[in-house]
C-alpha cells in the first residue's frame, strides 16, 4: 500500500484554514463568474468538450468566465484544486481514487468518456493478437499507472519485458514484436503517418475500464458554492453534446493553444474515436458525462485488490457526485 503523502496532508489543512480561491464570489466582465480549469494534459481533442464550451460561448451562457490552464507530464491537478488556485480539474477515475488515497479530497462531478481509450497497441503483422500473446515480447509502458498492475494481477504481464515509453511510436515502427501503451486516438494515427497499420488492444475489453477526462471538483467547492458546480456541470455537458457533433471550430482553437506538435489531422481523427468512447451503444446524447455508482464501486474494488488503495479509506460513496447531471444511468 502506498504511504499516505504528508503533502496533500498539508494542502488539506490549508483548505480547511480558508486558503482557497476567491474566483467563486467575484464577478468580472459583463456579470460573469471567472473560474480556472486546470487540464490533465496539453489541449487535445480529450478535452474537446470543455474548449466546445468556451469557444461556443456555452460558458458564458451559464454565467461563467472560464479560463483553461494546459496541463502536462505529472501536472498538478489535485494540489492546485486543493490549494483552491483552480476551482476545476481534468482527471481519470483511476486517479480520482489515487488522489483520495492521498488525502486529497476531490470528487468527479462529470465523465465524458464512458469507456477508457487506454490500450495495448501492437502492430497488425505482429503475431500478437490479443493480451496473452504479449509473452515473450516488449512492452513499453511507464510504470506507476493503475492499469499496468491490474494486467500483472491478471498474469498478462508474465514473460514480458516491460521498459520506459518515451512518447513515440519510433520502436513499434522499426520492430514487429514491440506493444506499446496508448490512447486509440493518438498513437494509432502517429503510426499510420509512418506507414504502419496497428491494432489496439482496448483494457475495457478485459475489464479495467475508468472514466476518462472526468470534471472533477473538491469537497470544499461543492459544499460552498453547489449553484457554481452545477453550471460547470451542464456548461460542459452541453459542450461536449456539441463538440461531437461539429469539433471543426473548436479543433481550430484547441490547435493554437497547443503548441507541442499537435496537427489539424491528430485532433480530428481524436474526435472521429471519442464518438464510440463518449457515447457507446446504448447512450442517448443526453446522457452524456453520466456515471453509476456500479462502476465506481467495481473500479474501488479492483484498486484495492491491487493494493493501490484503501476501501476503509476511500470510500465509493465519496468519490463521485450524481446531482449535478441530469441523468444518473450508465451502467
Amino acid at each position: 500500500m502506498k504511504n499516505i503523502a504528508s503533502f496533500f496532508l498539508l494542502l488539506a489543512t490549508f483548505s480547511a484554514l480558508g486558503c482557497t480561491s476567491k474566483h467563486s464570489d467575484v464577478a468580472q466582465g459583463p456579470g460573469l463568474v471567472p473560474v480556472k480549469l486546470m487540464l490533465n494534459w496539453f489541449p487535445e481533442a480529450e478535452h474537446g468538450g470543455f474548449y466546445a464550451a468556451k469557444v461556443h460561448g456555452i460558458f458564458e451562457k451559464y454565467g461563467l468566465e472560464v479560463e483553461i490552464l494546459p496541463g502536462g507530464p505529472k501536472a498538478p491537478v489535485a494540489q492546485e484544486l486543493v490549494t483552491g488556485r483552480v476551482e476545476f480539474a481534468i482527471g481519470n477515475a483511476d486517479d480520482v481514487l489515487l488522489f483520495r488515497q492521498q488525502e486529497a479530497p476531490v470528487v468527479a462531478v462529470m465523465a465524458p468518456m464512458q469507456n477508457t481509450p487506454r490500450c495495448i497497441l501492437v502492430r497488425q503483422d505482429s503475431d500478437i493478437n490479443n493480451f496473452s500473446d504479449l509473452k515473450g515480447h516488449l512492452l513499453q509502458a511507464n510504470k506507476g499507472r493503475a492499469f499496468l498492475d491490474f494486467l500483472q494481477a491478471q498474469g498478462l504481464l508474465d514473460g514480458v519485458q516491460v521498459v520506459p515509453y518515451n512518447g513515440n511510436v519510433s520502436q513499434l515502427v522499426s520492430d514487429r514484436s514491440t506493444a506499446i501503451q496508448a490512447y486509440s486516438f493518438s498513437e494509432p494515427l502517429m503510426a499510420s503517418q509512418q506507414g504502419v497499420a496497428t491494432r489496439s488492444m482496448m483494457l475495457s475489453d478485459i475489464g479495467f475500464n475508468p472514466y476518462a477526462s472526468c470534471l472533477i471538483v473538491t469537497e470544499s467547492l461543492i459544499d460552498a458554492n453547489p449553484e457554481l458546480v452545477s453550471k460547470m456541470v451542464q456548461a460542459s455537458c452541453e459542450g461536449w453534446r456539441r463538440y461531437l457533433a461539429d469539433p471543426s471550430q473548436t479543433n481550430e482553437y484547441i490547435l493554437s493553444q497547443n503548441q507541442f506538435g499537435m496537427t489539424a489531422e491528430a485532433l480530428q481523427f481524436g474526435a472521429e474515436q471519442l464518438g464510440k468512447l463518449c457515447r457507446p451503444e446504448g447512450l442517448s446524447e443526453n446522457e452524456i458525462g453520466a456515471m453509476s455508482a456500479e462502476r465506481w464501486e467495481t473500479l474501488v474494488n479492483q484498486l484495492t485488490k491491487l493494493k493501490l488503495i484503501d476501501s476503509a479509506h476511500v470510500s465509493s460513496e465519496r468519490v463521485f457526485n450524481l446531482k449535478f447531471l441530469k441523468t444518473e444511468k450508465v451502467d
